[in-house]
């Protein structure tokens, strides 16, 4: 974890004497780049753990001088959100700025030719910013962006091995396009592949492996919408054989993870493996029992989603980032109207604070 700290140092001066002479930039433009690039405290919102935010910074500073035009727009607006969500800058009108780049950002993105995996790569660069950008100005259409983004480059992705960086924002367009899909029940685009892993996922932490079940439930609920007879049975048994997967799953911790990891990010990790299990089971519960239906189970496991993420907003006075999938899909089972109006109000305790759709 030192190295990445070392080289997000050595990283800093180049990037601010390259920022100093880019061509077609407005001062307050050069400023926001400085803001996003210049100090890796900026990408504390957009990773699961501040252990993350020089590789964060790192990653988005290497690949912008040689692809300046094609990521400027994108990497503007993202840096715009950013800001909006730094304290000290949180009254600082930005929307109409973010959404003109974020409209330029989407013809980019729309006009990218890709023909080999370095192509690919940029456009997933582009995807996250752009992706990200949109879940946090806009709420909605982001599984659009998402859906484009992975099926374009999935014949290159599939054929290849990618970096880690490259890996990183799949699982992030993965989860967002993932947590739309799953409430309008729609088809997800890529089944990410499921590994043994003992990595800590800069976005999905210990969970990752967690996500191909997420996108086989998205397929089966969509299924349900019109499945009748020996296809319903069918599914019913794939429901089944889901859970007995999810059932005992643990997420596997990487050597010395309590020792380079603060107590704070431990707590942290392990609840959000916690209840994305949890929110996993409750999702097989209801799509294999309607509302109205065996409620008791569903009750219990919305109540235990609740109180792992209020024990350790409790414990470590930080939030738990990248939860929101699991929050929704426990809110929908709560009907007390004062449990309810308490959800409305924990929705900025424990749901990713730059999204204003949830």
């Amino acid at each position: 974890m030192a190295s990445s700290s070392t080289t997000s140092m050595h990283f800093m001066p180049y990037v601010g004497s390259w920022l100093r002479e880019a061509p077609d930039l407005s001062p307050k433009e050069r400023d926001l780049l400085m803001f996003l690039l210049g100090d890796s405290h900026t990408q504390q919102y957009s990773v699961v753990s501040p252990r993350f935010k020089d590789a964060q910074q790192v990653s988005f500073a290497g690949p912008l001088p040689a692809a300046w035009p094609i990521l400027k727009d994108s990497y503007l607006a993202y840096a715009g959100v950013l800001k909006s969500l730094h304290p000290d800058c949180a009254t600082e009108a930005g929307g109409d700025f973010n959404l003109r780049h974020v409209t330029s950002a989407m013809i980019v993105l729309h006009s990218l030719p890709i023909t080999k995996i370095e192509d690919a790569e940029l456009c997933l660069t582009l995807g996250f910013a752009l992706a990200f950008s949109v879940y946090a100005v806009i709420g909605v259409g982001i599984s659009d962006i998402c859906h484009y983004c992975l099926s374009v480059t999935r014949p290159f992705i599939e054929a290849a091995d990618v970096d880690p960086e490259t890996d990183a924002r799949i699982s992030f367009l993965v989860l967002l396009e993932t947590m739309e899909c799953l409430v309008h029940r729609r088809n997800p685009t890529l089944r990410i592949q499921s590994r043994a892993t003992r990595s800590v996922d800069r976005y999905l932490g210990l969970c990752l492996p967690l996500l191909p079940y997420y996108y086989d439930l998205c397929i089966i609920s969509h299924s349900l919408v019109n499945s009748t007879g020996a296809s319903l049975v069918g599914l019913q048994q794939q429901l089944e054989e889901i859970q007995a997967h999810v059932d005992k799953w643990q997420p596997s911790q990487p050597e010395r993870f309590v020792h380079e990891f603060s107590t704070v990010e431990v707590i942290n990790l392990l609840t959000q493996a916690r209840v994305f299990r949890l929110g996993a089971l409750l999702m097989i519960h209801r799509l294999q029992h309607t509302f109205g239906q065996e409620d008791s189970q569903a009750d219990i496991w919305s109540r235990e989603v609740m109180m792992e993420l209020e024990l350790a907003q409790r414990i470590s006075n930080q939030p738990v980032r990248f939860v929101t999938l699991p929050f929704i899909i426990a809110a929908v089972e709560i009907r007390d109207p004062a449990e309810r109006i308490k959800v409305v109000r924990n929705v900025d305790e424990y749901v990713d604070q730059f999204t204003p759709v949830v």
